[in-house]
């Protein structure tokens, strides 16, 4: 199996945080700015194009030169379902929704008298499913997916090894090749779930909007092949 971990394009609550440097007018589910729509659109062209390619080698291969997806996963939180979606129609593809890849934190808004951290219901199924025809929804809580107050980064832990263990008994032991879209601050928690840390790794490891990291697991093979990876954005389009 590979996996391409996959953060979705620029929200709004990334634009205000790199405006102002605070929460302040966050949303507990932002959706993409403009710019994030034009990363998407710039993802999507890349690895379509990447689908025709047939490597010449395997170092070819492993360096990124094929990417023929055949599966596409989104955390539930709007920014990366919108971001997936747009991949999704490029490539006539389902996008699959999964519980457990949304962001560090869960759906919250902090509290402007306390500074709590705030637990919210998150978009209803509905809500969900109006994003996009192609998106696929696991079993949820049909008043709002999350539902459920702050989460620890114990939690965290937790849940990252609980999505990899979903993902390996899918698609372990075959030839898939998987996109998950998914989060920044999560991708800290998966790559500990991935290298067998019990903790989040004390070196932060930088995530792009739309970056691609990529993660192969053959059996007791498992390796990282590259992490943020951005050459499908223009200079301009780099956050």
């Amino acid at each position: 199996m590979q996996l391409y971990f996959i953060r979705h394009g620029q929200s709004q609550n990334n634009q205000i945080w790199s405006e102002s440097g605070n929460r302040k007018g966050r949303s507990s589910d932002p959706g993409l700015t403009e710019l994030g729509l034009r990363q998407a659109q710039a993802l999507a062209d890349f690895i379509h194009a990447a689908q025709a390619v047939k490597p010449a080698s395997s170092f070819d291969e492993v360096n990124g030169k094929s990417v023929e997806l055949t599966h596409l996963y989104s955390s539930l939180m709007q920014r990366a379902i919108l971001t997936g979606n747009v991949v999704a129609e490029k490539l006539e593809m389902p996008l699959y929704g999964l519980e457990d890849a949304y962001e560090g934190g869960g759906v919250y808004l902090e509290d402007e008298e306390s500074g709590e951290l705030v637990g919210q219901p998150g978009k209803t199924k509905a809500e969900l499913m109006a994003l996009t025809e192609r998106l696929v929804l696991p079993d949820v809580n049909p008043d709002g997916w999350w539902n459920r107050p702050f989460e620890s980064r114990e939690e965290r832990v937790a849940r990252a090894k609980r999505l990899l263990g979903l993902l390996l008994d899918r698609h372990g032991g075959t030839d898939d090749k998987i996109a998950v879209f998914s989060h920044a601050a999560f991708f800290n928690y998966f790559m500990a779930a991935a290298v067998g840390l019990e903790q989040r790794p004390a070196l932060w490891f930088y995530l792009n909007n739309t970056g691609i990291s990529r993660f192969d697991f053959n059996g007791e093979d498992q390796a990282l092949i590259y992490t943020n990876r951005t050459e499908h954005l223009v200079p301009q389009y780099l956050t």
